[in-house]
């Protein structure tokens, strides 16, 4: 089928190029069909993962979503979305254009980001928007959804631990094998990391932080008390905050002979 200059611009060339230049003769319409009126540029894929989830308590985790977004056409920022349990979609990131890696045709951009979960099954589902290049429509893919199992429910296993504080092995300040240290033990519920506080005579203070001794309930604390790092006999107090909150305190007297 032909058809004249006049038509063929108003049905299709007057929103691309305007009708100046268009030849006097009439135009094959068969050849507008080469490329295809709904072309969007090229399709977007992608893929997704998660990581094992790391509990903060005993109802939620952390989990890494982490994939590739991958086109073989324009390189435009993509925007990051989220979808869980088939809620709100929720937008985690930006892709940027110079976050793409080139491999001829093939451009592949890396991304991660932090989701934290309640506790239960969860399927999470990774989108990407990309802005249409040249006038073209936005492009839009969703990586296969992933299953994410939260089970914290066992993580708390020193909730009900009774709280218990002591100094233990070498009780005294200024004596003992090798180099002075008195050893400060805590049991009980209080996190991962302890802050620990210990003041005395004449001032005396000093700060650390306890180690967690496994997956146990015991945490340890060496205090190094040579070079007289200490306040000299007398009653000293031991503070200890963990990063859950509880708090714990004793008072014991040392002195510096056995």
């Amino acid at each position: 089928m032909r058809t004249s200059k006049w038509v063929l611009c108003g049905l299709v060339l007057a929103s691309l190029v305007g009708c100046a230049g268009v030849p006097e003769e009439q135009v094959d319409t068969a050849a507008l069909a080469v490329k295809p009126g709904g072309d969007n540029g090229t399709e977007l894929s992608a893929t997704a993962a998660a990581s094992e989830p790391v509990c903060l308590g005993e109802d939620s985790a952390s989990v890494i979503l982490e994939g590739t977004l991958t086109t073989t056409g324009s390189v435009d920022s993509a925007e990051i979305t989220v979808v869980v349990d088939g809620g709100a979609e929720t937008l985690v990131g930006i892709i940027e254009p110079d976050d793409f890696e080139h491999n001829g045709r093939e451009k592949s951009a890396d991304y991660s980001f932090d989701l934290t979960l309640s506790e239960g099954s969860h399927s999470v589902t990774v989108c990407f928007t990309q802005s249409g290049a040249q006038g073209r429509e936005p492009k839009r893919v969703c990586a296969p959804a992933v299953i994410v199992v939260v089970d914290c429910s066992g993580s708390g296993t020193c909730e009900n631990e009774g709280v218990f504080g002591d100094l233990v092995g070498n009780p005294v300040l200024c004596s003992g094998g090798g180099t002075p240290h008195v050893p400060v033990h805590l049991r009980g519920d209080f996190g991962e990391i302890v802050a620990i506080g210990i003041n005395g005579p004449e001032g005396f203070s000093e700060e650390g932080f306890m180690n967690h001794a496994g997956n146990s309930c015991i945490y340890q604390y060496n205090w190094d008390t040579r070079d007289g790092n200490h306040g000299g006999p007398g009653s000293y107090t031991f503070t200890f905050v963990g990063d859950n909150g509880n708090f714990y305190e004793f008072t014991r007297d040392l002195s510096c002979e056995n």
